[in-house]
């Protein structure tokens, strides 16, 4: 006999984990994006924009060209580096009637970008991680002799830095030998926004006879010691208080109570994002477990943990987190669980979202003629 269903649907909130306002672009594949929120503060300031079409096209690849464009629109803004153009050749297989010959001399000028041992620079060829990286720490003012940015070891030494200065945050599968893709491009751009300048104390040259010899003091942070500091409260200049004082950044909260990024143009909000958070659950999880993947040296008093589900506070369910409590359990299947960790305030806000569209309460056979 043929059975049939019986299903009671209980609809909850379908909304997206990820909330942005009107300010972000819209581009026809923004279902591809990975890195939304980089792709969209890069975009707000113009730096990489779409197609014509209206797609953005973000697993495509960066060419050499095009790098150099980004690093013109970072450095002198959209608006500046459109009227730049080259009198002469810069390389000798990019004219000065190429698109990009204007970029790519500004880059060479500066110290930024360099060509091949035959004189070529290759425009239209596809960019490598480890090249871009050590276009954007040129940018950030990082001197690539000082630093030991050319030579046989020079990829090693640029990914030490770019690592460790956080310019792949967000991108755990980096490879610096792999091609750059133009959201890759946008990530690491928008993570150079964030990052700090550097200058360099002293800079000499000394010629003794046939002998060449450069002095130079420590590299240091730049300082910023102005009252209104947008990216990052520090006293340390990042790339944006200088080239985009306009960008601004600060904490907020999405539709289901996250921890987020809140970036603005100016007064037009560009959009809300969520932040990373210290730790992920797809399943029930309990408080010992949710202890130890916080890597916890002491409990956190309930009065000091917040929770949520769907964005609504559920004043009654902050316990204490603690090593030793097994029993007490957040989130269940279907449901996302995310915990934060301000180590600063030693406070947990722990938030549930439901991303499932309904539950079965019921099920049975059918039983005459009615299903």
């Amino acid at each position: 006999m043929k059975k049939f269903l019986s299903l009671v649907l209980a609809l909850v909130m379908t909304m997206s984990l990820v909330t942005v306002s009107a300010g972000a672009k819209d581009f026809d594949d923004n279902g591809d994006i990975d890195y939304k929120e980089a792709v969209d503060v890069i975009s707000a300031l113009g730096i990489v924009d779409g197609y014509s079409d209206g797609s953005f096209r973000p697993d495509g690849s960066l060419t050499r060209g095009a790098a150099a464009k980004i690093i013109c629109n970072l450095i002198l803004g959209p608006t500046t580096a459109s009227a730049l153009s080259a009198t002469t050749a810069p390389f000798k297989d990019v004219p000065t009637t190429n698109v990009f010959a204007g970029y790519i001399t500004y880059c060479a000028q500066q110290g930024i970008i360099s060509g091949y041992g035959d004189g070529t620079f290759r425009p239209t060829g596809s960019l490598t991680g480890n090249a871009f990286m050590k276009m954007l720490l040129g940018a950030l003012g990082y001197d690539s002799s000082i630093e030991h940015y050319t030579g046989s070891n020079w990829q090693v030494n640029v990914v030490k830095q770019a690592i460790g200065i956080g310019l792949d945050d967000g991108n755990d599968d980096f490879v610096g030998s792999r091609t750059v893709t133009r959201q890759e491009a946008c990530l690491y751009a928008f993570n150079m926004l964030q990052a700090t300048m550097v200058e360099y104390d002293q800079q000499n040259t000394i010629v003794v006879g046939d002998i060449t010899i450069n002095t130079t003091s420590s590299r240091k942070d730049v300082a910023n010691n102005a009252k209104d500091q947008t990216i990052s409260d520090d006293d340390k200049m990042q790339f944006a208080e200088k080239y985009f004082d306009d960008l601004k950044l600060s904490d907020g909260t999405d539709d289901f109570a996250r921890p987020s990024n809140v970036w603005r143009l100016k007064a037009e909000k560009i959009g809300t994002y969520a932040k990373e958070a210290d730790a992920s659950y797809t399943a029930k999880v309990a408080v010992d477990d949710i202890y130890a993947d916080l890597d916890l040296g002491s409990s956190v008093d309930k009065k000091d943990v917040t929770v949520y589900e769907d964005g609504a506070e559920l004043k009654n369910a902050a316990v204490d987190i603690t090593k030793n409590d097994d029993d007490t359990e957040f989130g269940a299947n279907g449901v996302l669980t995310e915990v934060f960790y301000d180590d600063d305030d030693d406070t947990v806000v722990i938030t549930m979202v439901n991303t499932y569209v309904g539950t079965i309460n019921s099920s049975v056979a059918a039983k005459g003629n009615k299903d």
